[in-house]
């Protein structure tokens, strides 16, 4: 075949697969849940930029989604390791790619020796989490390795440095000489062993060819998009999931008071505490997380009021949580949280929260059960990640009774001032009182642990519940920078 007849057969085969992209990129677009991601990471001189060059050619780069991950810097030091990308996740019919992907800052510092084989593993299993979640939220991901022969790499090294400033911008190891490679290749068959897996196996495509390169991944993209069109993802089931034996609500003191005087003094007294601990210099290099859950009209607003209002505005946030957004169900359900997550130095409190799958979604039929009952794993492996990046998070449930609710009920109707905190939802809940009492009962059950804890708080008196939530927030934060 001469070279002009095999320039043709090329600009053929390209065009062929531009066009079932482009049919497959405009399908994807009218999904309902999921998306396609494309982990691109390997050999920096194997055209990892060229390839997204040449899907920006082919598609529409309306619905394309490009990030890059250099080394962490600034305040992604201080925060959980997955924060950055739960935050630049693809929203659902759109493309993404990313460059420097969650996979290399483990694997950059196993390659310098500056982390151990047992704790690069167990990094590997929390990302096998992570992957796990997001393909049951219906995220396809193709995971690509590009490879050269060592040849071919000292080759384009010796003879091509335009190519090294072109993609300076895509390149991952920077200025590895040949023996840091070789222990990147090393990390690199150890991180495909322990995360090559049935729903996102490791692809190693050769790079020695651009043309054969561009095409072998677009086919592959291809095929992604059209699994991930084929069906909807069916919700994965938990084995051994068990419901709550234990009536927890049912074991608390209801008729715990505080007087108005003794409540006067010890708000002052922990709200000047609390004002304390928070300006503390090591708090700096913390962050607090408040978690309010409780039966509706159990004073969760005013509480969080009282806590709130001996804080600097400047570094508090209080998130309402309500119904997902259009754009919200686009995501995961976590990403909106992962969104509003503390930095360091701050506090975030969450009225209602993520606990919403296991509880308001769970009863009302929101989610299937594999859904709710997979939830807790993944809020626990969520907290934990929040946990070990220096974040507090400390969980309340406060705690009233049936009958205390109807009092309260009846009593915000005939009050111009609180009337609008009911709604018709509010009193069609108190249907379903027992449904909430289990859904409570199997949340504790199942998500109360040793880095966040479930504090139930009766809550029939409202001075002694405000009380004690101060308490328990100033003592977990002084335990923290133990200054008790």
């Amino acid at each position: 075949m001469s070279d002009k007849d095999h320039h043709r057969k090329r600009k053929a085969e390209r065009e062929a697969l531009r066009e079932e992209l482009l049919e497959a990129q405009f399908e994807l677009r009218t999904l309902q849940h999921g998306s396609v991601l494309l982990l691109i990471s390997g050999n920096d001189f194997a055209g990892k930029a060229e390839i997204i060059h040449s899907f920006y050619e082919w598609l529409d780069n309306r619905y394309l989604n490009t990030r890059a991950f250099a080394l962490p810097k600034g305040v992604e030091r201080r925060m959980p390791r997955l924060w950055r990308y739960w935050r630049t996740l693809p929203p659902t019919g759109e493309l993404g790619f990313y460059l420097g992907s969650w996979y290399h800052q483990p694997l950059m510092r196993l390659s310098r020796g500056q982390l151990s084989i047992p704790r690069f593993t167990a990094q590997m299993q929390q990302i096998l989490r992570f992957e796990r979640l997001l393909n049951d939220e219906g995220i396809i991901l193709v995971k690509i390795w590009l490879h050269l022969t060592d040849d071919q790499q000292g080759k384009r090294q010796r003879i091509d440095p335009a190519l090294l400033e072109q993609t300076v911008a895509m390149r991952e190891w920077g200025d590895f000489s040949a023996a840091d490679y070789e222990k990147v290749r090393e990390g690199a068959r150890l991180m495909t062993e322990l995360t090559s897996t049935q729903g996102a196996p490791w692809i190693r495509v050769p790079a020695t060819d651009p043309h054969e390169r561009d095409q072998r991944i677009g086919q592959i993209v291809l095929e992604a998009m059209r699994q991930r069109l084929a069906s909807e993802p069916s919700p994965r089931p938990v084995y051994g999931w068990q419901a709550a034996q234990r009536d927890y609500l049912g074991q608390l003191d209801y008729s715990l008071a505080l007087d108005k005087d003794d409540y006067q003094e010890q708000l002052h007294t922990w709200q000047a505490r609390l004002r304390e601990l928070i300006q503390h210099p090591r708090f700096a290099r913390r962050s607090l997380l408040l978690v309010f859950e409780g039966s509706d009209a159990a004073g969760k607003g005013g509480t969080i009021r009282r806590i709130t209002q001996c804080l600097d505005p400047r570094i508090l946030r209080v998130h309402g949580t309500s119904a997902p957004t259009d754009e919200e169900r686009r995501m995961p359900y976590l990403w909106r949280f992962w969104r509003r997550i503390p930095a360091p130095g701050n506090v975030v409190v969450f009225d209602r929260s993520y606990y919403g799958r296991v509880l308001v979604e769970r009863v009302e039929g929101f989610c299937d059960a594999p859904d709710w009952q997979r939830a807790y794993g993944e809020i626990n492996d969520f907290e934990q990640q929040l946990s070990d990046s220096g974040t507090l998070v400390i969980k309340f449930w406060l705690a009233i009774t049936e009958e205390e609710q109807l009092k309260r009920f009846k009593a915000r109707e005939q009050s111009p001032v609180k009337r609008y905190k009911l709604t018709d939802e509010d009193w069609r809940n108190r249907k379903r009182w027992p449904d909430y009492v289990q859904a409570m009962n199997d949340m504790v059950e199942h998500s109360s642990t040793r880095h966040a804890p479930w504090h139930l708080i009766p809550a029939e008196n409202k001075r002694y519940a405000r009380i004690q939530a101060l308490r328990i927030v100033c003592e977990t934060l002084a335990d923290a920078l133990k200054e008790r």
